[in-house]
């Protein structure tokens, strides 16, 4: 609440409250990527937005029978952030990038297996985790403990696998790669809404993107296309400008307004469609909106 306070009260204005509630949520995430001692995430339950970004600084990113990953920022007028353009562009083919434009669900099945997780451990069976990490000796070596971890998590694992939830994008990953195949934003937004099957998965991934903020559509691809080769630090330097322009010209604020203070479930996004999206709208999505340094030119 107190974001979307700053958001209303600061208007086009430099938020200064923004600044911060996003530099340190990104700094945070980059230190997890960056930390020296390996890290375990656990992901049960509910993995999306921010929680997303902390899940994904782990060098062992466990799911379970509950988790439901995605990447929803498209319904609230945001985009994938915290590192999202970095993760996203690590998942198998085009899957990172469909999931960015639908704010899609995965379960513990497809994340492995598009490489946004991966180990597998029934949620019932953490302690035993716990208990098997708490059993070995540990040295002051981190790359030999890392190693370590993962002969312990992977034996854990195969205990597993009959455990494991049926995947839902994995039957439909031609149909994926095919749609988010080329390089303009309209045809695969065209492509994705021309859906007209009987899959719910793919129905429901389609009405979030049909629903969803077509700035935050725009950003989603084109951080996506701008990331696919910058290191993290870039990635997090990229994204703090884009979310405080989604913050300053209101797409943020009204996408928080509907979804989560007022909870009518229908927001107004100016512009209203990806057609209206000019070149120089685009443009003042992706422009620092700050004179001087950049507040993450140290990462």
């Amino acid at each position: 609440r107190m974001l979307y306070e700053s958001m209303v009260e600061s208007g086009a204005s430099y938020n200064a409250y923004a600044t911060d509630f996003f530099s340190r949520e990104y700094r945070l995430d980059y230190r997890l990527h960056n930390f020296p001692k390996p890290v375990i995430t656990w992901g049960n339950g509910f993995v999306m937005g921010g929680g997303m970004g902390v899940f994904q600084g782990g060098d062992f990113r466990i799911v379970t029978e509950n988790t439901r990953i995605a990447m929803p920022e498209i319904g609230v007028g945001l985009f994938p952030d915290v590192g999202g353009t970095w993760f996203l562009n690590q998942a198998r083919g085009n899957t990172g990038l469909f999931l960015g434009l639908t704010g899609a669900q995965i379960n513990a099945s497809d994340a492995i297996y598009i490489g946004l997780a991966d180990v597998f451990i029934p949620h019932g069976e953490k302690n035993a985790m716990l208990d098997a990490l708490a059993a070995k000796d540990w040295s002051e070596n981190a790359g030999a403990n890392r190693e370590q971890m993962g002969e312990i998590l992977a034996n854990l694992q195969e205990q597993y696998v009959d455990r494991l939830p049926t995947e839902q994008l994995k039957s439909h990953e031609q149909w994926i790669e095919d749609v988010c195949a080329g390089d303009n934003l309209e045809a695969i937004s065209a492509a994705i809404c021309a859906y007209n099957g009987d899959d719910k998965w793919l129905n429901r991934a389609v009405a979030s993107h049909k629903a969803g903020c077509p700035v935050s559509i725009y950003l989603a691809y084109e951080l996506n296309r701008r990331g696919k080769n910058l290191a993290l630090a870039d990635v997090f330097r990229l994204e703090l400008i884009a979310a405080l322009n989604c913050s300053k010209y209101g797409v943020f604020q009204e996408g928080v307004r509907a979804q989560i203070i007022e909870k009518d479930n229908a927001p107004k996004f100016r512009p209203p469609t990806l057609a209206e999206l000019t070149p120089e709208i685009r443009e003042q999505y992706l422009s620092p909106p700050w004179d001087g340094e950049h507040p993450l030119a140290d990462l």
